[in-house]
């Protein structure tokens, strides 16, 4: 029989493209945008860097450049911020936009000044776009933060690796959940102190008694959170049921569904959860990212942010591109639908799918 080596038990971190892709995969969109956004990725270097032009993507999938370039810009949302760009420029605004610092200013230093930040030439940058040398100093150290290749980080040669504090697996068509038995100790006793526990009036007899019973209560604490753990996993997979096993959307979950179906408080699910990881035949995710946020509709049925963001970008996508709807108008035409959410939600949403605001989208007939 095989050795079953410690090393199969666990999951190398993920490339930047399976890092991509798992995003990709939360974005609502339909069949033949995913794959655009799989084209996509698939053609990013390990610099982070666009190899294709959206022509190329627009050509290859018979669609307009709006519709490519809407997919590239949401893939350009993705971290590590300024991946999916295709010149420096680009990718250091993508960041600067980020970190909400872009203005006009910044944007002509990194156009047409990086050799003079890199130099630290600051004059003639104040000179060149018409700031102070106090200012000068400012855009000099934001730029300086900025990463010119997101995602070599994610493409280095250090192999990192995640441990998987519990596992989901299929057997015989039915789904088990299991504790990593490597990550509980194991207590064993010295045959020295096994002798002195047998002999109670020795001086030592007390202090080994202690620490025994204080080894064996740890090994106890530890057993119970990995059983918390095994039924937290076991609550969310029957939550999250046709995500494993039809690729569906995950649906809204929080803390207190999970809380209810496992017999414990909300806090303890959280201490739980924190930082733990699960690895599926799905792929390896940190547990967390089965809670999805999600609202009420006029008729009490749960609906998920994912979806209420689909919705939001149909509407997008079918207006009239002359009169595009407002933020507002979106919220009215949910209202009408039975979504109840404000302007500033579907503001929040939207930028989430970054898209751009009502006066940006409008076209000129």
């Amino acid at each position: 029989e095989e050795y079953a080596s410690p090393i199969n038990f666990v999951t190398k971190e993920k490339s930047l493209w399976d890092y991509l892709k798992e995003q990709l995969h939360f974005i609502p969109l339909t069949e033949k945008q995913k794959k655009m956004g799989e084209y996509i990725i698939d053609n990013i270097d390990e610099y982070g860097y666009l190899t294709v032009d959206t022509k190329d993507i627009k050509n290859k999938f018979n669609v307009s450049s709006v519709a490519a370039a809407e997919i590239l810009n949401i893939i350009q949302g993705f971290e590590p911020s300024g991946v999916g760009a295709r010149n420096v420029y680009e990718c250091l605004i993508i960041q600067v936009k980020a970190k909400g610092s872009y203005d006009k200013n910044i944007d002509y230093i990194i156009k047409n000044m990086l050799n003079d930040v890199a130099e630290e030439n600051i004059s003639k940058i104040a000179e060149g776009a018409k700031i102070t040398e106090k200012k000068a100093r400012e855009y000099i150290k934001l730029i300086k933060t900025l990463d010119p290749k997101p995602g070599i980080r994610l493409c280095g040669d250090t192999t990192k690796y995640v441990i998987p504090d519990v596992y989901i697996e299929k057997i015989d068509g039915q789904y088990v959940v299991r504790v990593n038995k490597e990550l509980c100790p194991t207590l064993k006793i010295n045959k020295k102190y096994q002798k002195l526990l047998s002999q109670k009036d020795s001086p030592e007899y007390n202090y080994v008694k202690e620490k025994l019973e204080s080894a064996m209560w740890i090994i106890k604490s530890i057993d119970q959170r990995m059983s918390t753990i095994k039924k937290v996993v076991e609550a969310i997979l029957a939550y999250q049921f046709d995500f494993f096993e039809y690729d569906s959307d995950l649906v809204t979950l929080n803390l207190k569904d999970i809380a209810n179906a496992a017999g414990i408080h909300e806090s303890t699910v959280s201490r739980a959860i924190k930082g733990k990881y699960v690895q599926t035949p799905k792929g390896t995710y940190e547990i967390k990212n089965f809670f999805v946020r999600g609202i009420q509709n006029a008729e009490g049925e749960d609906i998920s942010t994912l979806k209420i963001m689909d919705r939001i970008k149909d509407l997008i996508d079918n207006e009239n591109k002359s009169k595009p709807y407002s933020d507002q108008e979106i919220s009215g035409k949910l209202e009408e639908e039975n979504i109840s959410i404000s302007r500033r939600t579907v503001a929040k949403y939207r930028a989430e799918l970054n898209i751009a605001s009502s006066p940006k989208r409008r076209r000129k007939e």
